[in-house]
């Protein structure tokens, strides 16, 4: 079939193998033992060329088409790097379609809770600036147009529906500090007036007033008041929700434990990726239970691929394995992949953008599909065709986090896993190319 080019934005993505001259500009300072590791290296760095696959269109569809299977309970969407525009827009796209489709009313991002909670007041009609929330959500790359168009569909959306049909935001993510201590300090001058400068004074006594301003020293202190703040919200519930509300009260206490396990992980876990998707699968565990019972909302999770995959592709990433191993079939992962990408990455003093191909043989034949992107939902490829025997063995798929290093454009193990897409998703969305984020500078 005709090779069709897709269109990228009015940017022109050539086939990342072209880079071969970029990479023997890096082999020119390189000493012998250098160059024998990388040798050594890129044996384990295969190029894989995709091919048709003759009964692809008969399984894809559009995104409309998702349908979440009955008792469901979690729907995770990945996103196969933090740096395209692409993922950051089927957030939105996906959620709008769970909502109206399966009255899934609660969104759960891989961001700060603390600032997803201030957020989340504003989706409910509360003041206050649609850019400036959007700088809440914890990390410079979701500083985009993109996650600002999620914010305020959000809150249109609950201008027009009543109090229980309106969606909420929480992120689940234990790196930073200074929006649940927003939180905590709001929650006690409604609930508890006459502490609530004595308990905002302590917090900025041990956390400082800016992120990751906390004195080291005091770090078995900091651990010690977070637990007698988190006891005394449990202790004296009864008088809290008098004084506020269900919402309210919970997000205080998940923002206290979200605190202690901030400085945990910085000070007592050493920055380890276990204790992090331990802490998410925690948030996520009281969220998805508070929601149920209080809301009758099942969670959608957004994140990278790496977190919510079934199977740990990873070997620093838990999120996914453990929610599966607890829910089975009612998590419910879909996975997300590009062929070509032109990826917004961090380099050393400033954002770059470089590209990028995953060799996914799925990815690769949306060039030949009418749709800019594809669902193919795993249970529906009927066994013996070619997709099947496509998705059940190990294949490579791309995977691009928040880093880059030269040895990328060398090592497609850099920026490549090889799994069976059936042992990590129950469902893909496919695009054959896409764009780099748009990052504010301010």
């Amino acid at each position: 079939m005709k090779h069709r080019t897709k269109s990228t934005g009015g940017r022109q993505l050539s086939h990342p193998l072209i880079h071969k001259r970029s990479a023997d500009r890096l082999w020119a300072p390189g000493t012998a033992a250098l160059i024998m590791l990388l040798c050594i290296l890129l044996v384990y760095s295969p190029d894989v060329r995709a091919v048709e696959i003759a009964d692809f269109d008969r399984y894809v569809t559009g995104i409309e088409e998702l349908s979440i299977p009955e008792g469901t309970r979690v729907v995770a969407l990945g996103e196969a790097t933090h740096g395209n525009r692409e993922f950051q827009q089927l957030k939105r796209e996906v959620f709008e379609i769970l909502v109206k489709q399966n009255d899934i009313r609660a969104l759960v991002l891989e961001g700060d809770f603390g600032g997803c909670s201030i957020i989340n007041e504003y989706i409910q009609g509360g003041p206050g600036d649609e850019r400036e929330m959007t700088k809440l959500l914890g990390y410079r790359l979701y500083r985009t147009d993109d996650m600002l168009e999620l914010i305020r569909w959000m809150r249109d959306y609950n201008t027009a529906v009543p109090a229980e049909g309106r969606v909420r935001l929480y992120g689940m993510d234990i790196q930073n500090c200074t929006g649940n201590i927003r939180i905590l300090k709001d929650f006690y001058t409604l609930a508890d007036p006459g502490r609530a400068e004595e308990i905002s004074m302590n917090l900025d006594d041990l956390f400082g007033t800016e992120e990751d301003a906390y004195d080291k020293a005091c770090t078995d202190e900091i651990i010690t008041y977070m637990n007698t703040l988190s006891e005394d919200l449990e202790d004296n519930a009864e008088a809290y929700l008098e004084a506020s509300d269900q919402d309210t009260w919970f997000r205080a206490c998940l923002a206290a434990e979200s605190l202690n396990r901030y400085i945990r992980y910085r000070e007592k876990e050493n920055f380890a990726g276990k204790y992090r998707d331990g802490s998410m699968k925690a948030l996520v565990d009281r969220i998805l239970t508070f929601e149920e019972r209080e809301h009758k909302s099942e969670l959608m999770l957004a994140c990278h691929n790496g977190h919510m995959t079934k199977n740990q592709s990873s070997n620093f990433t838990f999120l996914g394995k453990d929610l599966y191993e607890e829910l089975g079939d009612a998590y419910f992962a879909i996975g997300t992949d590009f062929y070509i990408t032109l990826c917004n990455l961090p380099g050393r003093d400033r954002r770059i953008e470089k590209e990028f191909c995953s060799d996914d043989p799925l990815a690769y034949n949306m060039q030949y599909s009418p749709l800019d992107k594809g669902l193919i939902v795993f249970s529906n490829v009927g066994e013996g065709s070619d997709l099947y025997s496509q998705i059940t063995k190990s294949m490579p798929t791309g995977s691009l986090g928040e880093a880059y290093s030269p040895l990328m454009l060398l090592m497609k193990n850099q920026y490549q896993i090889y799994f069976a897409p059936v042992d990590m998703y129950d469902a893909m969305i496919l695009y054959y190319q896409t764009t780099p984020t748009e990052i504010w500078t301010d």
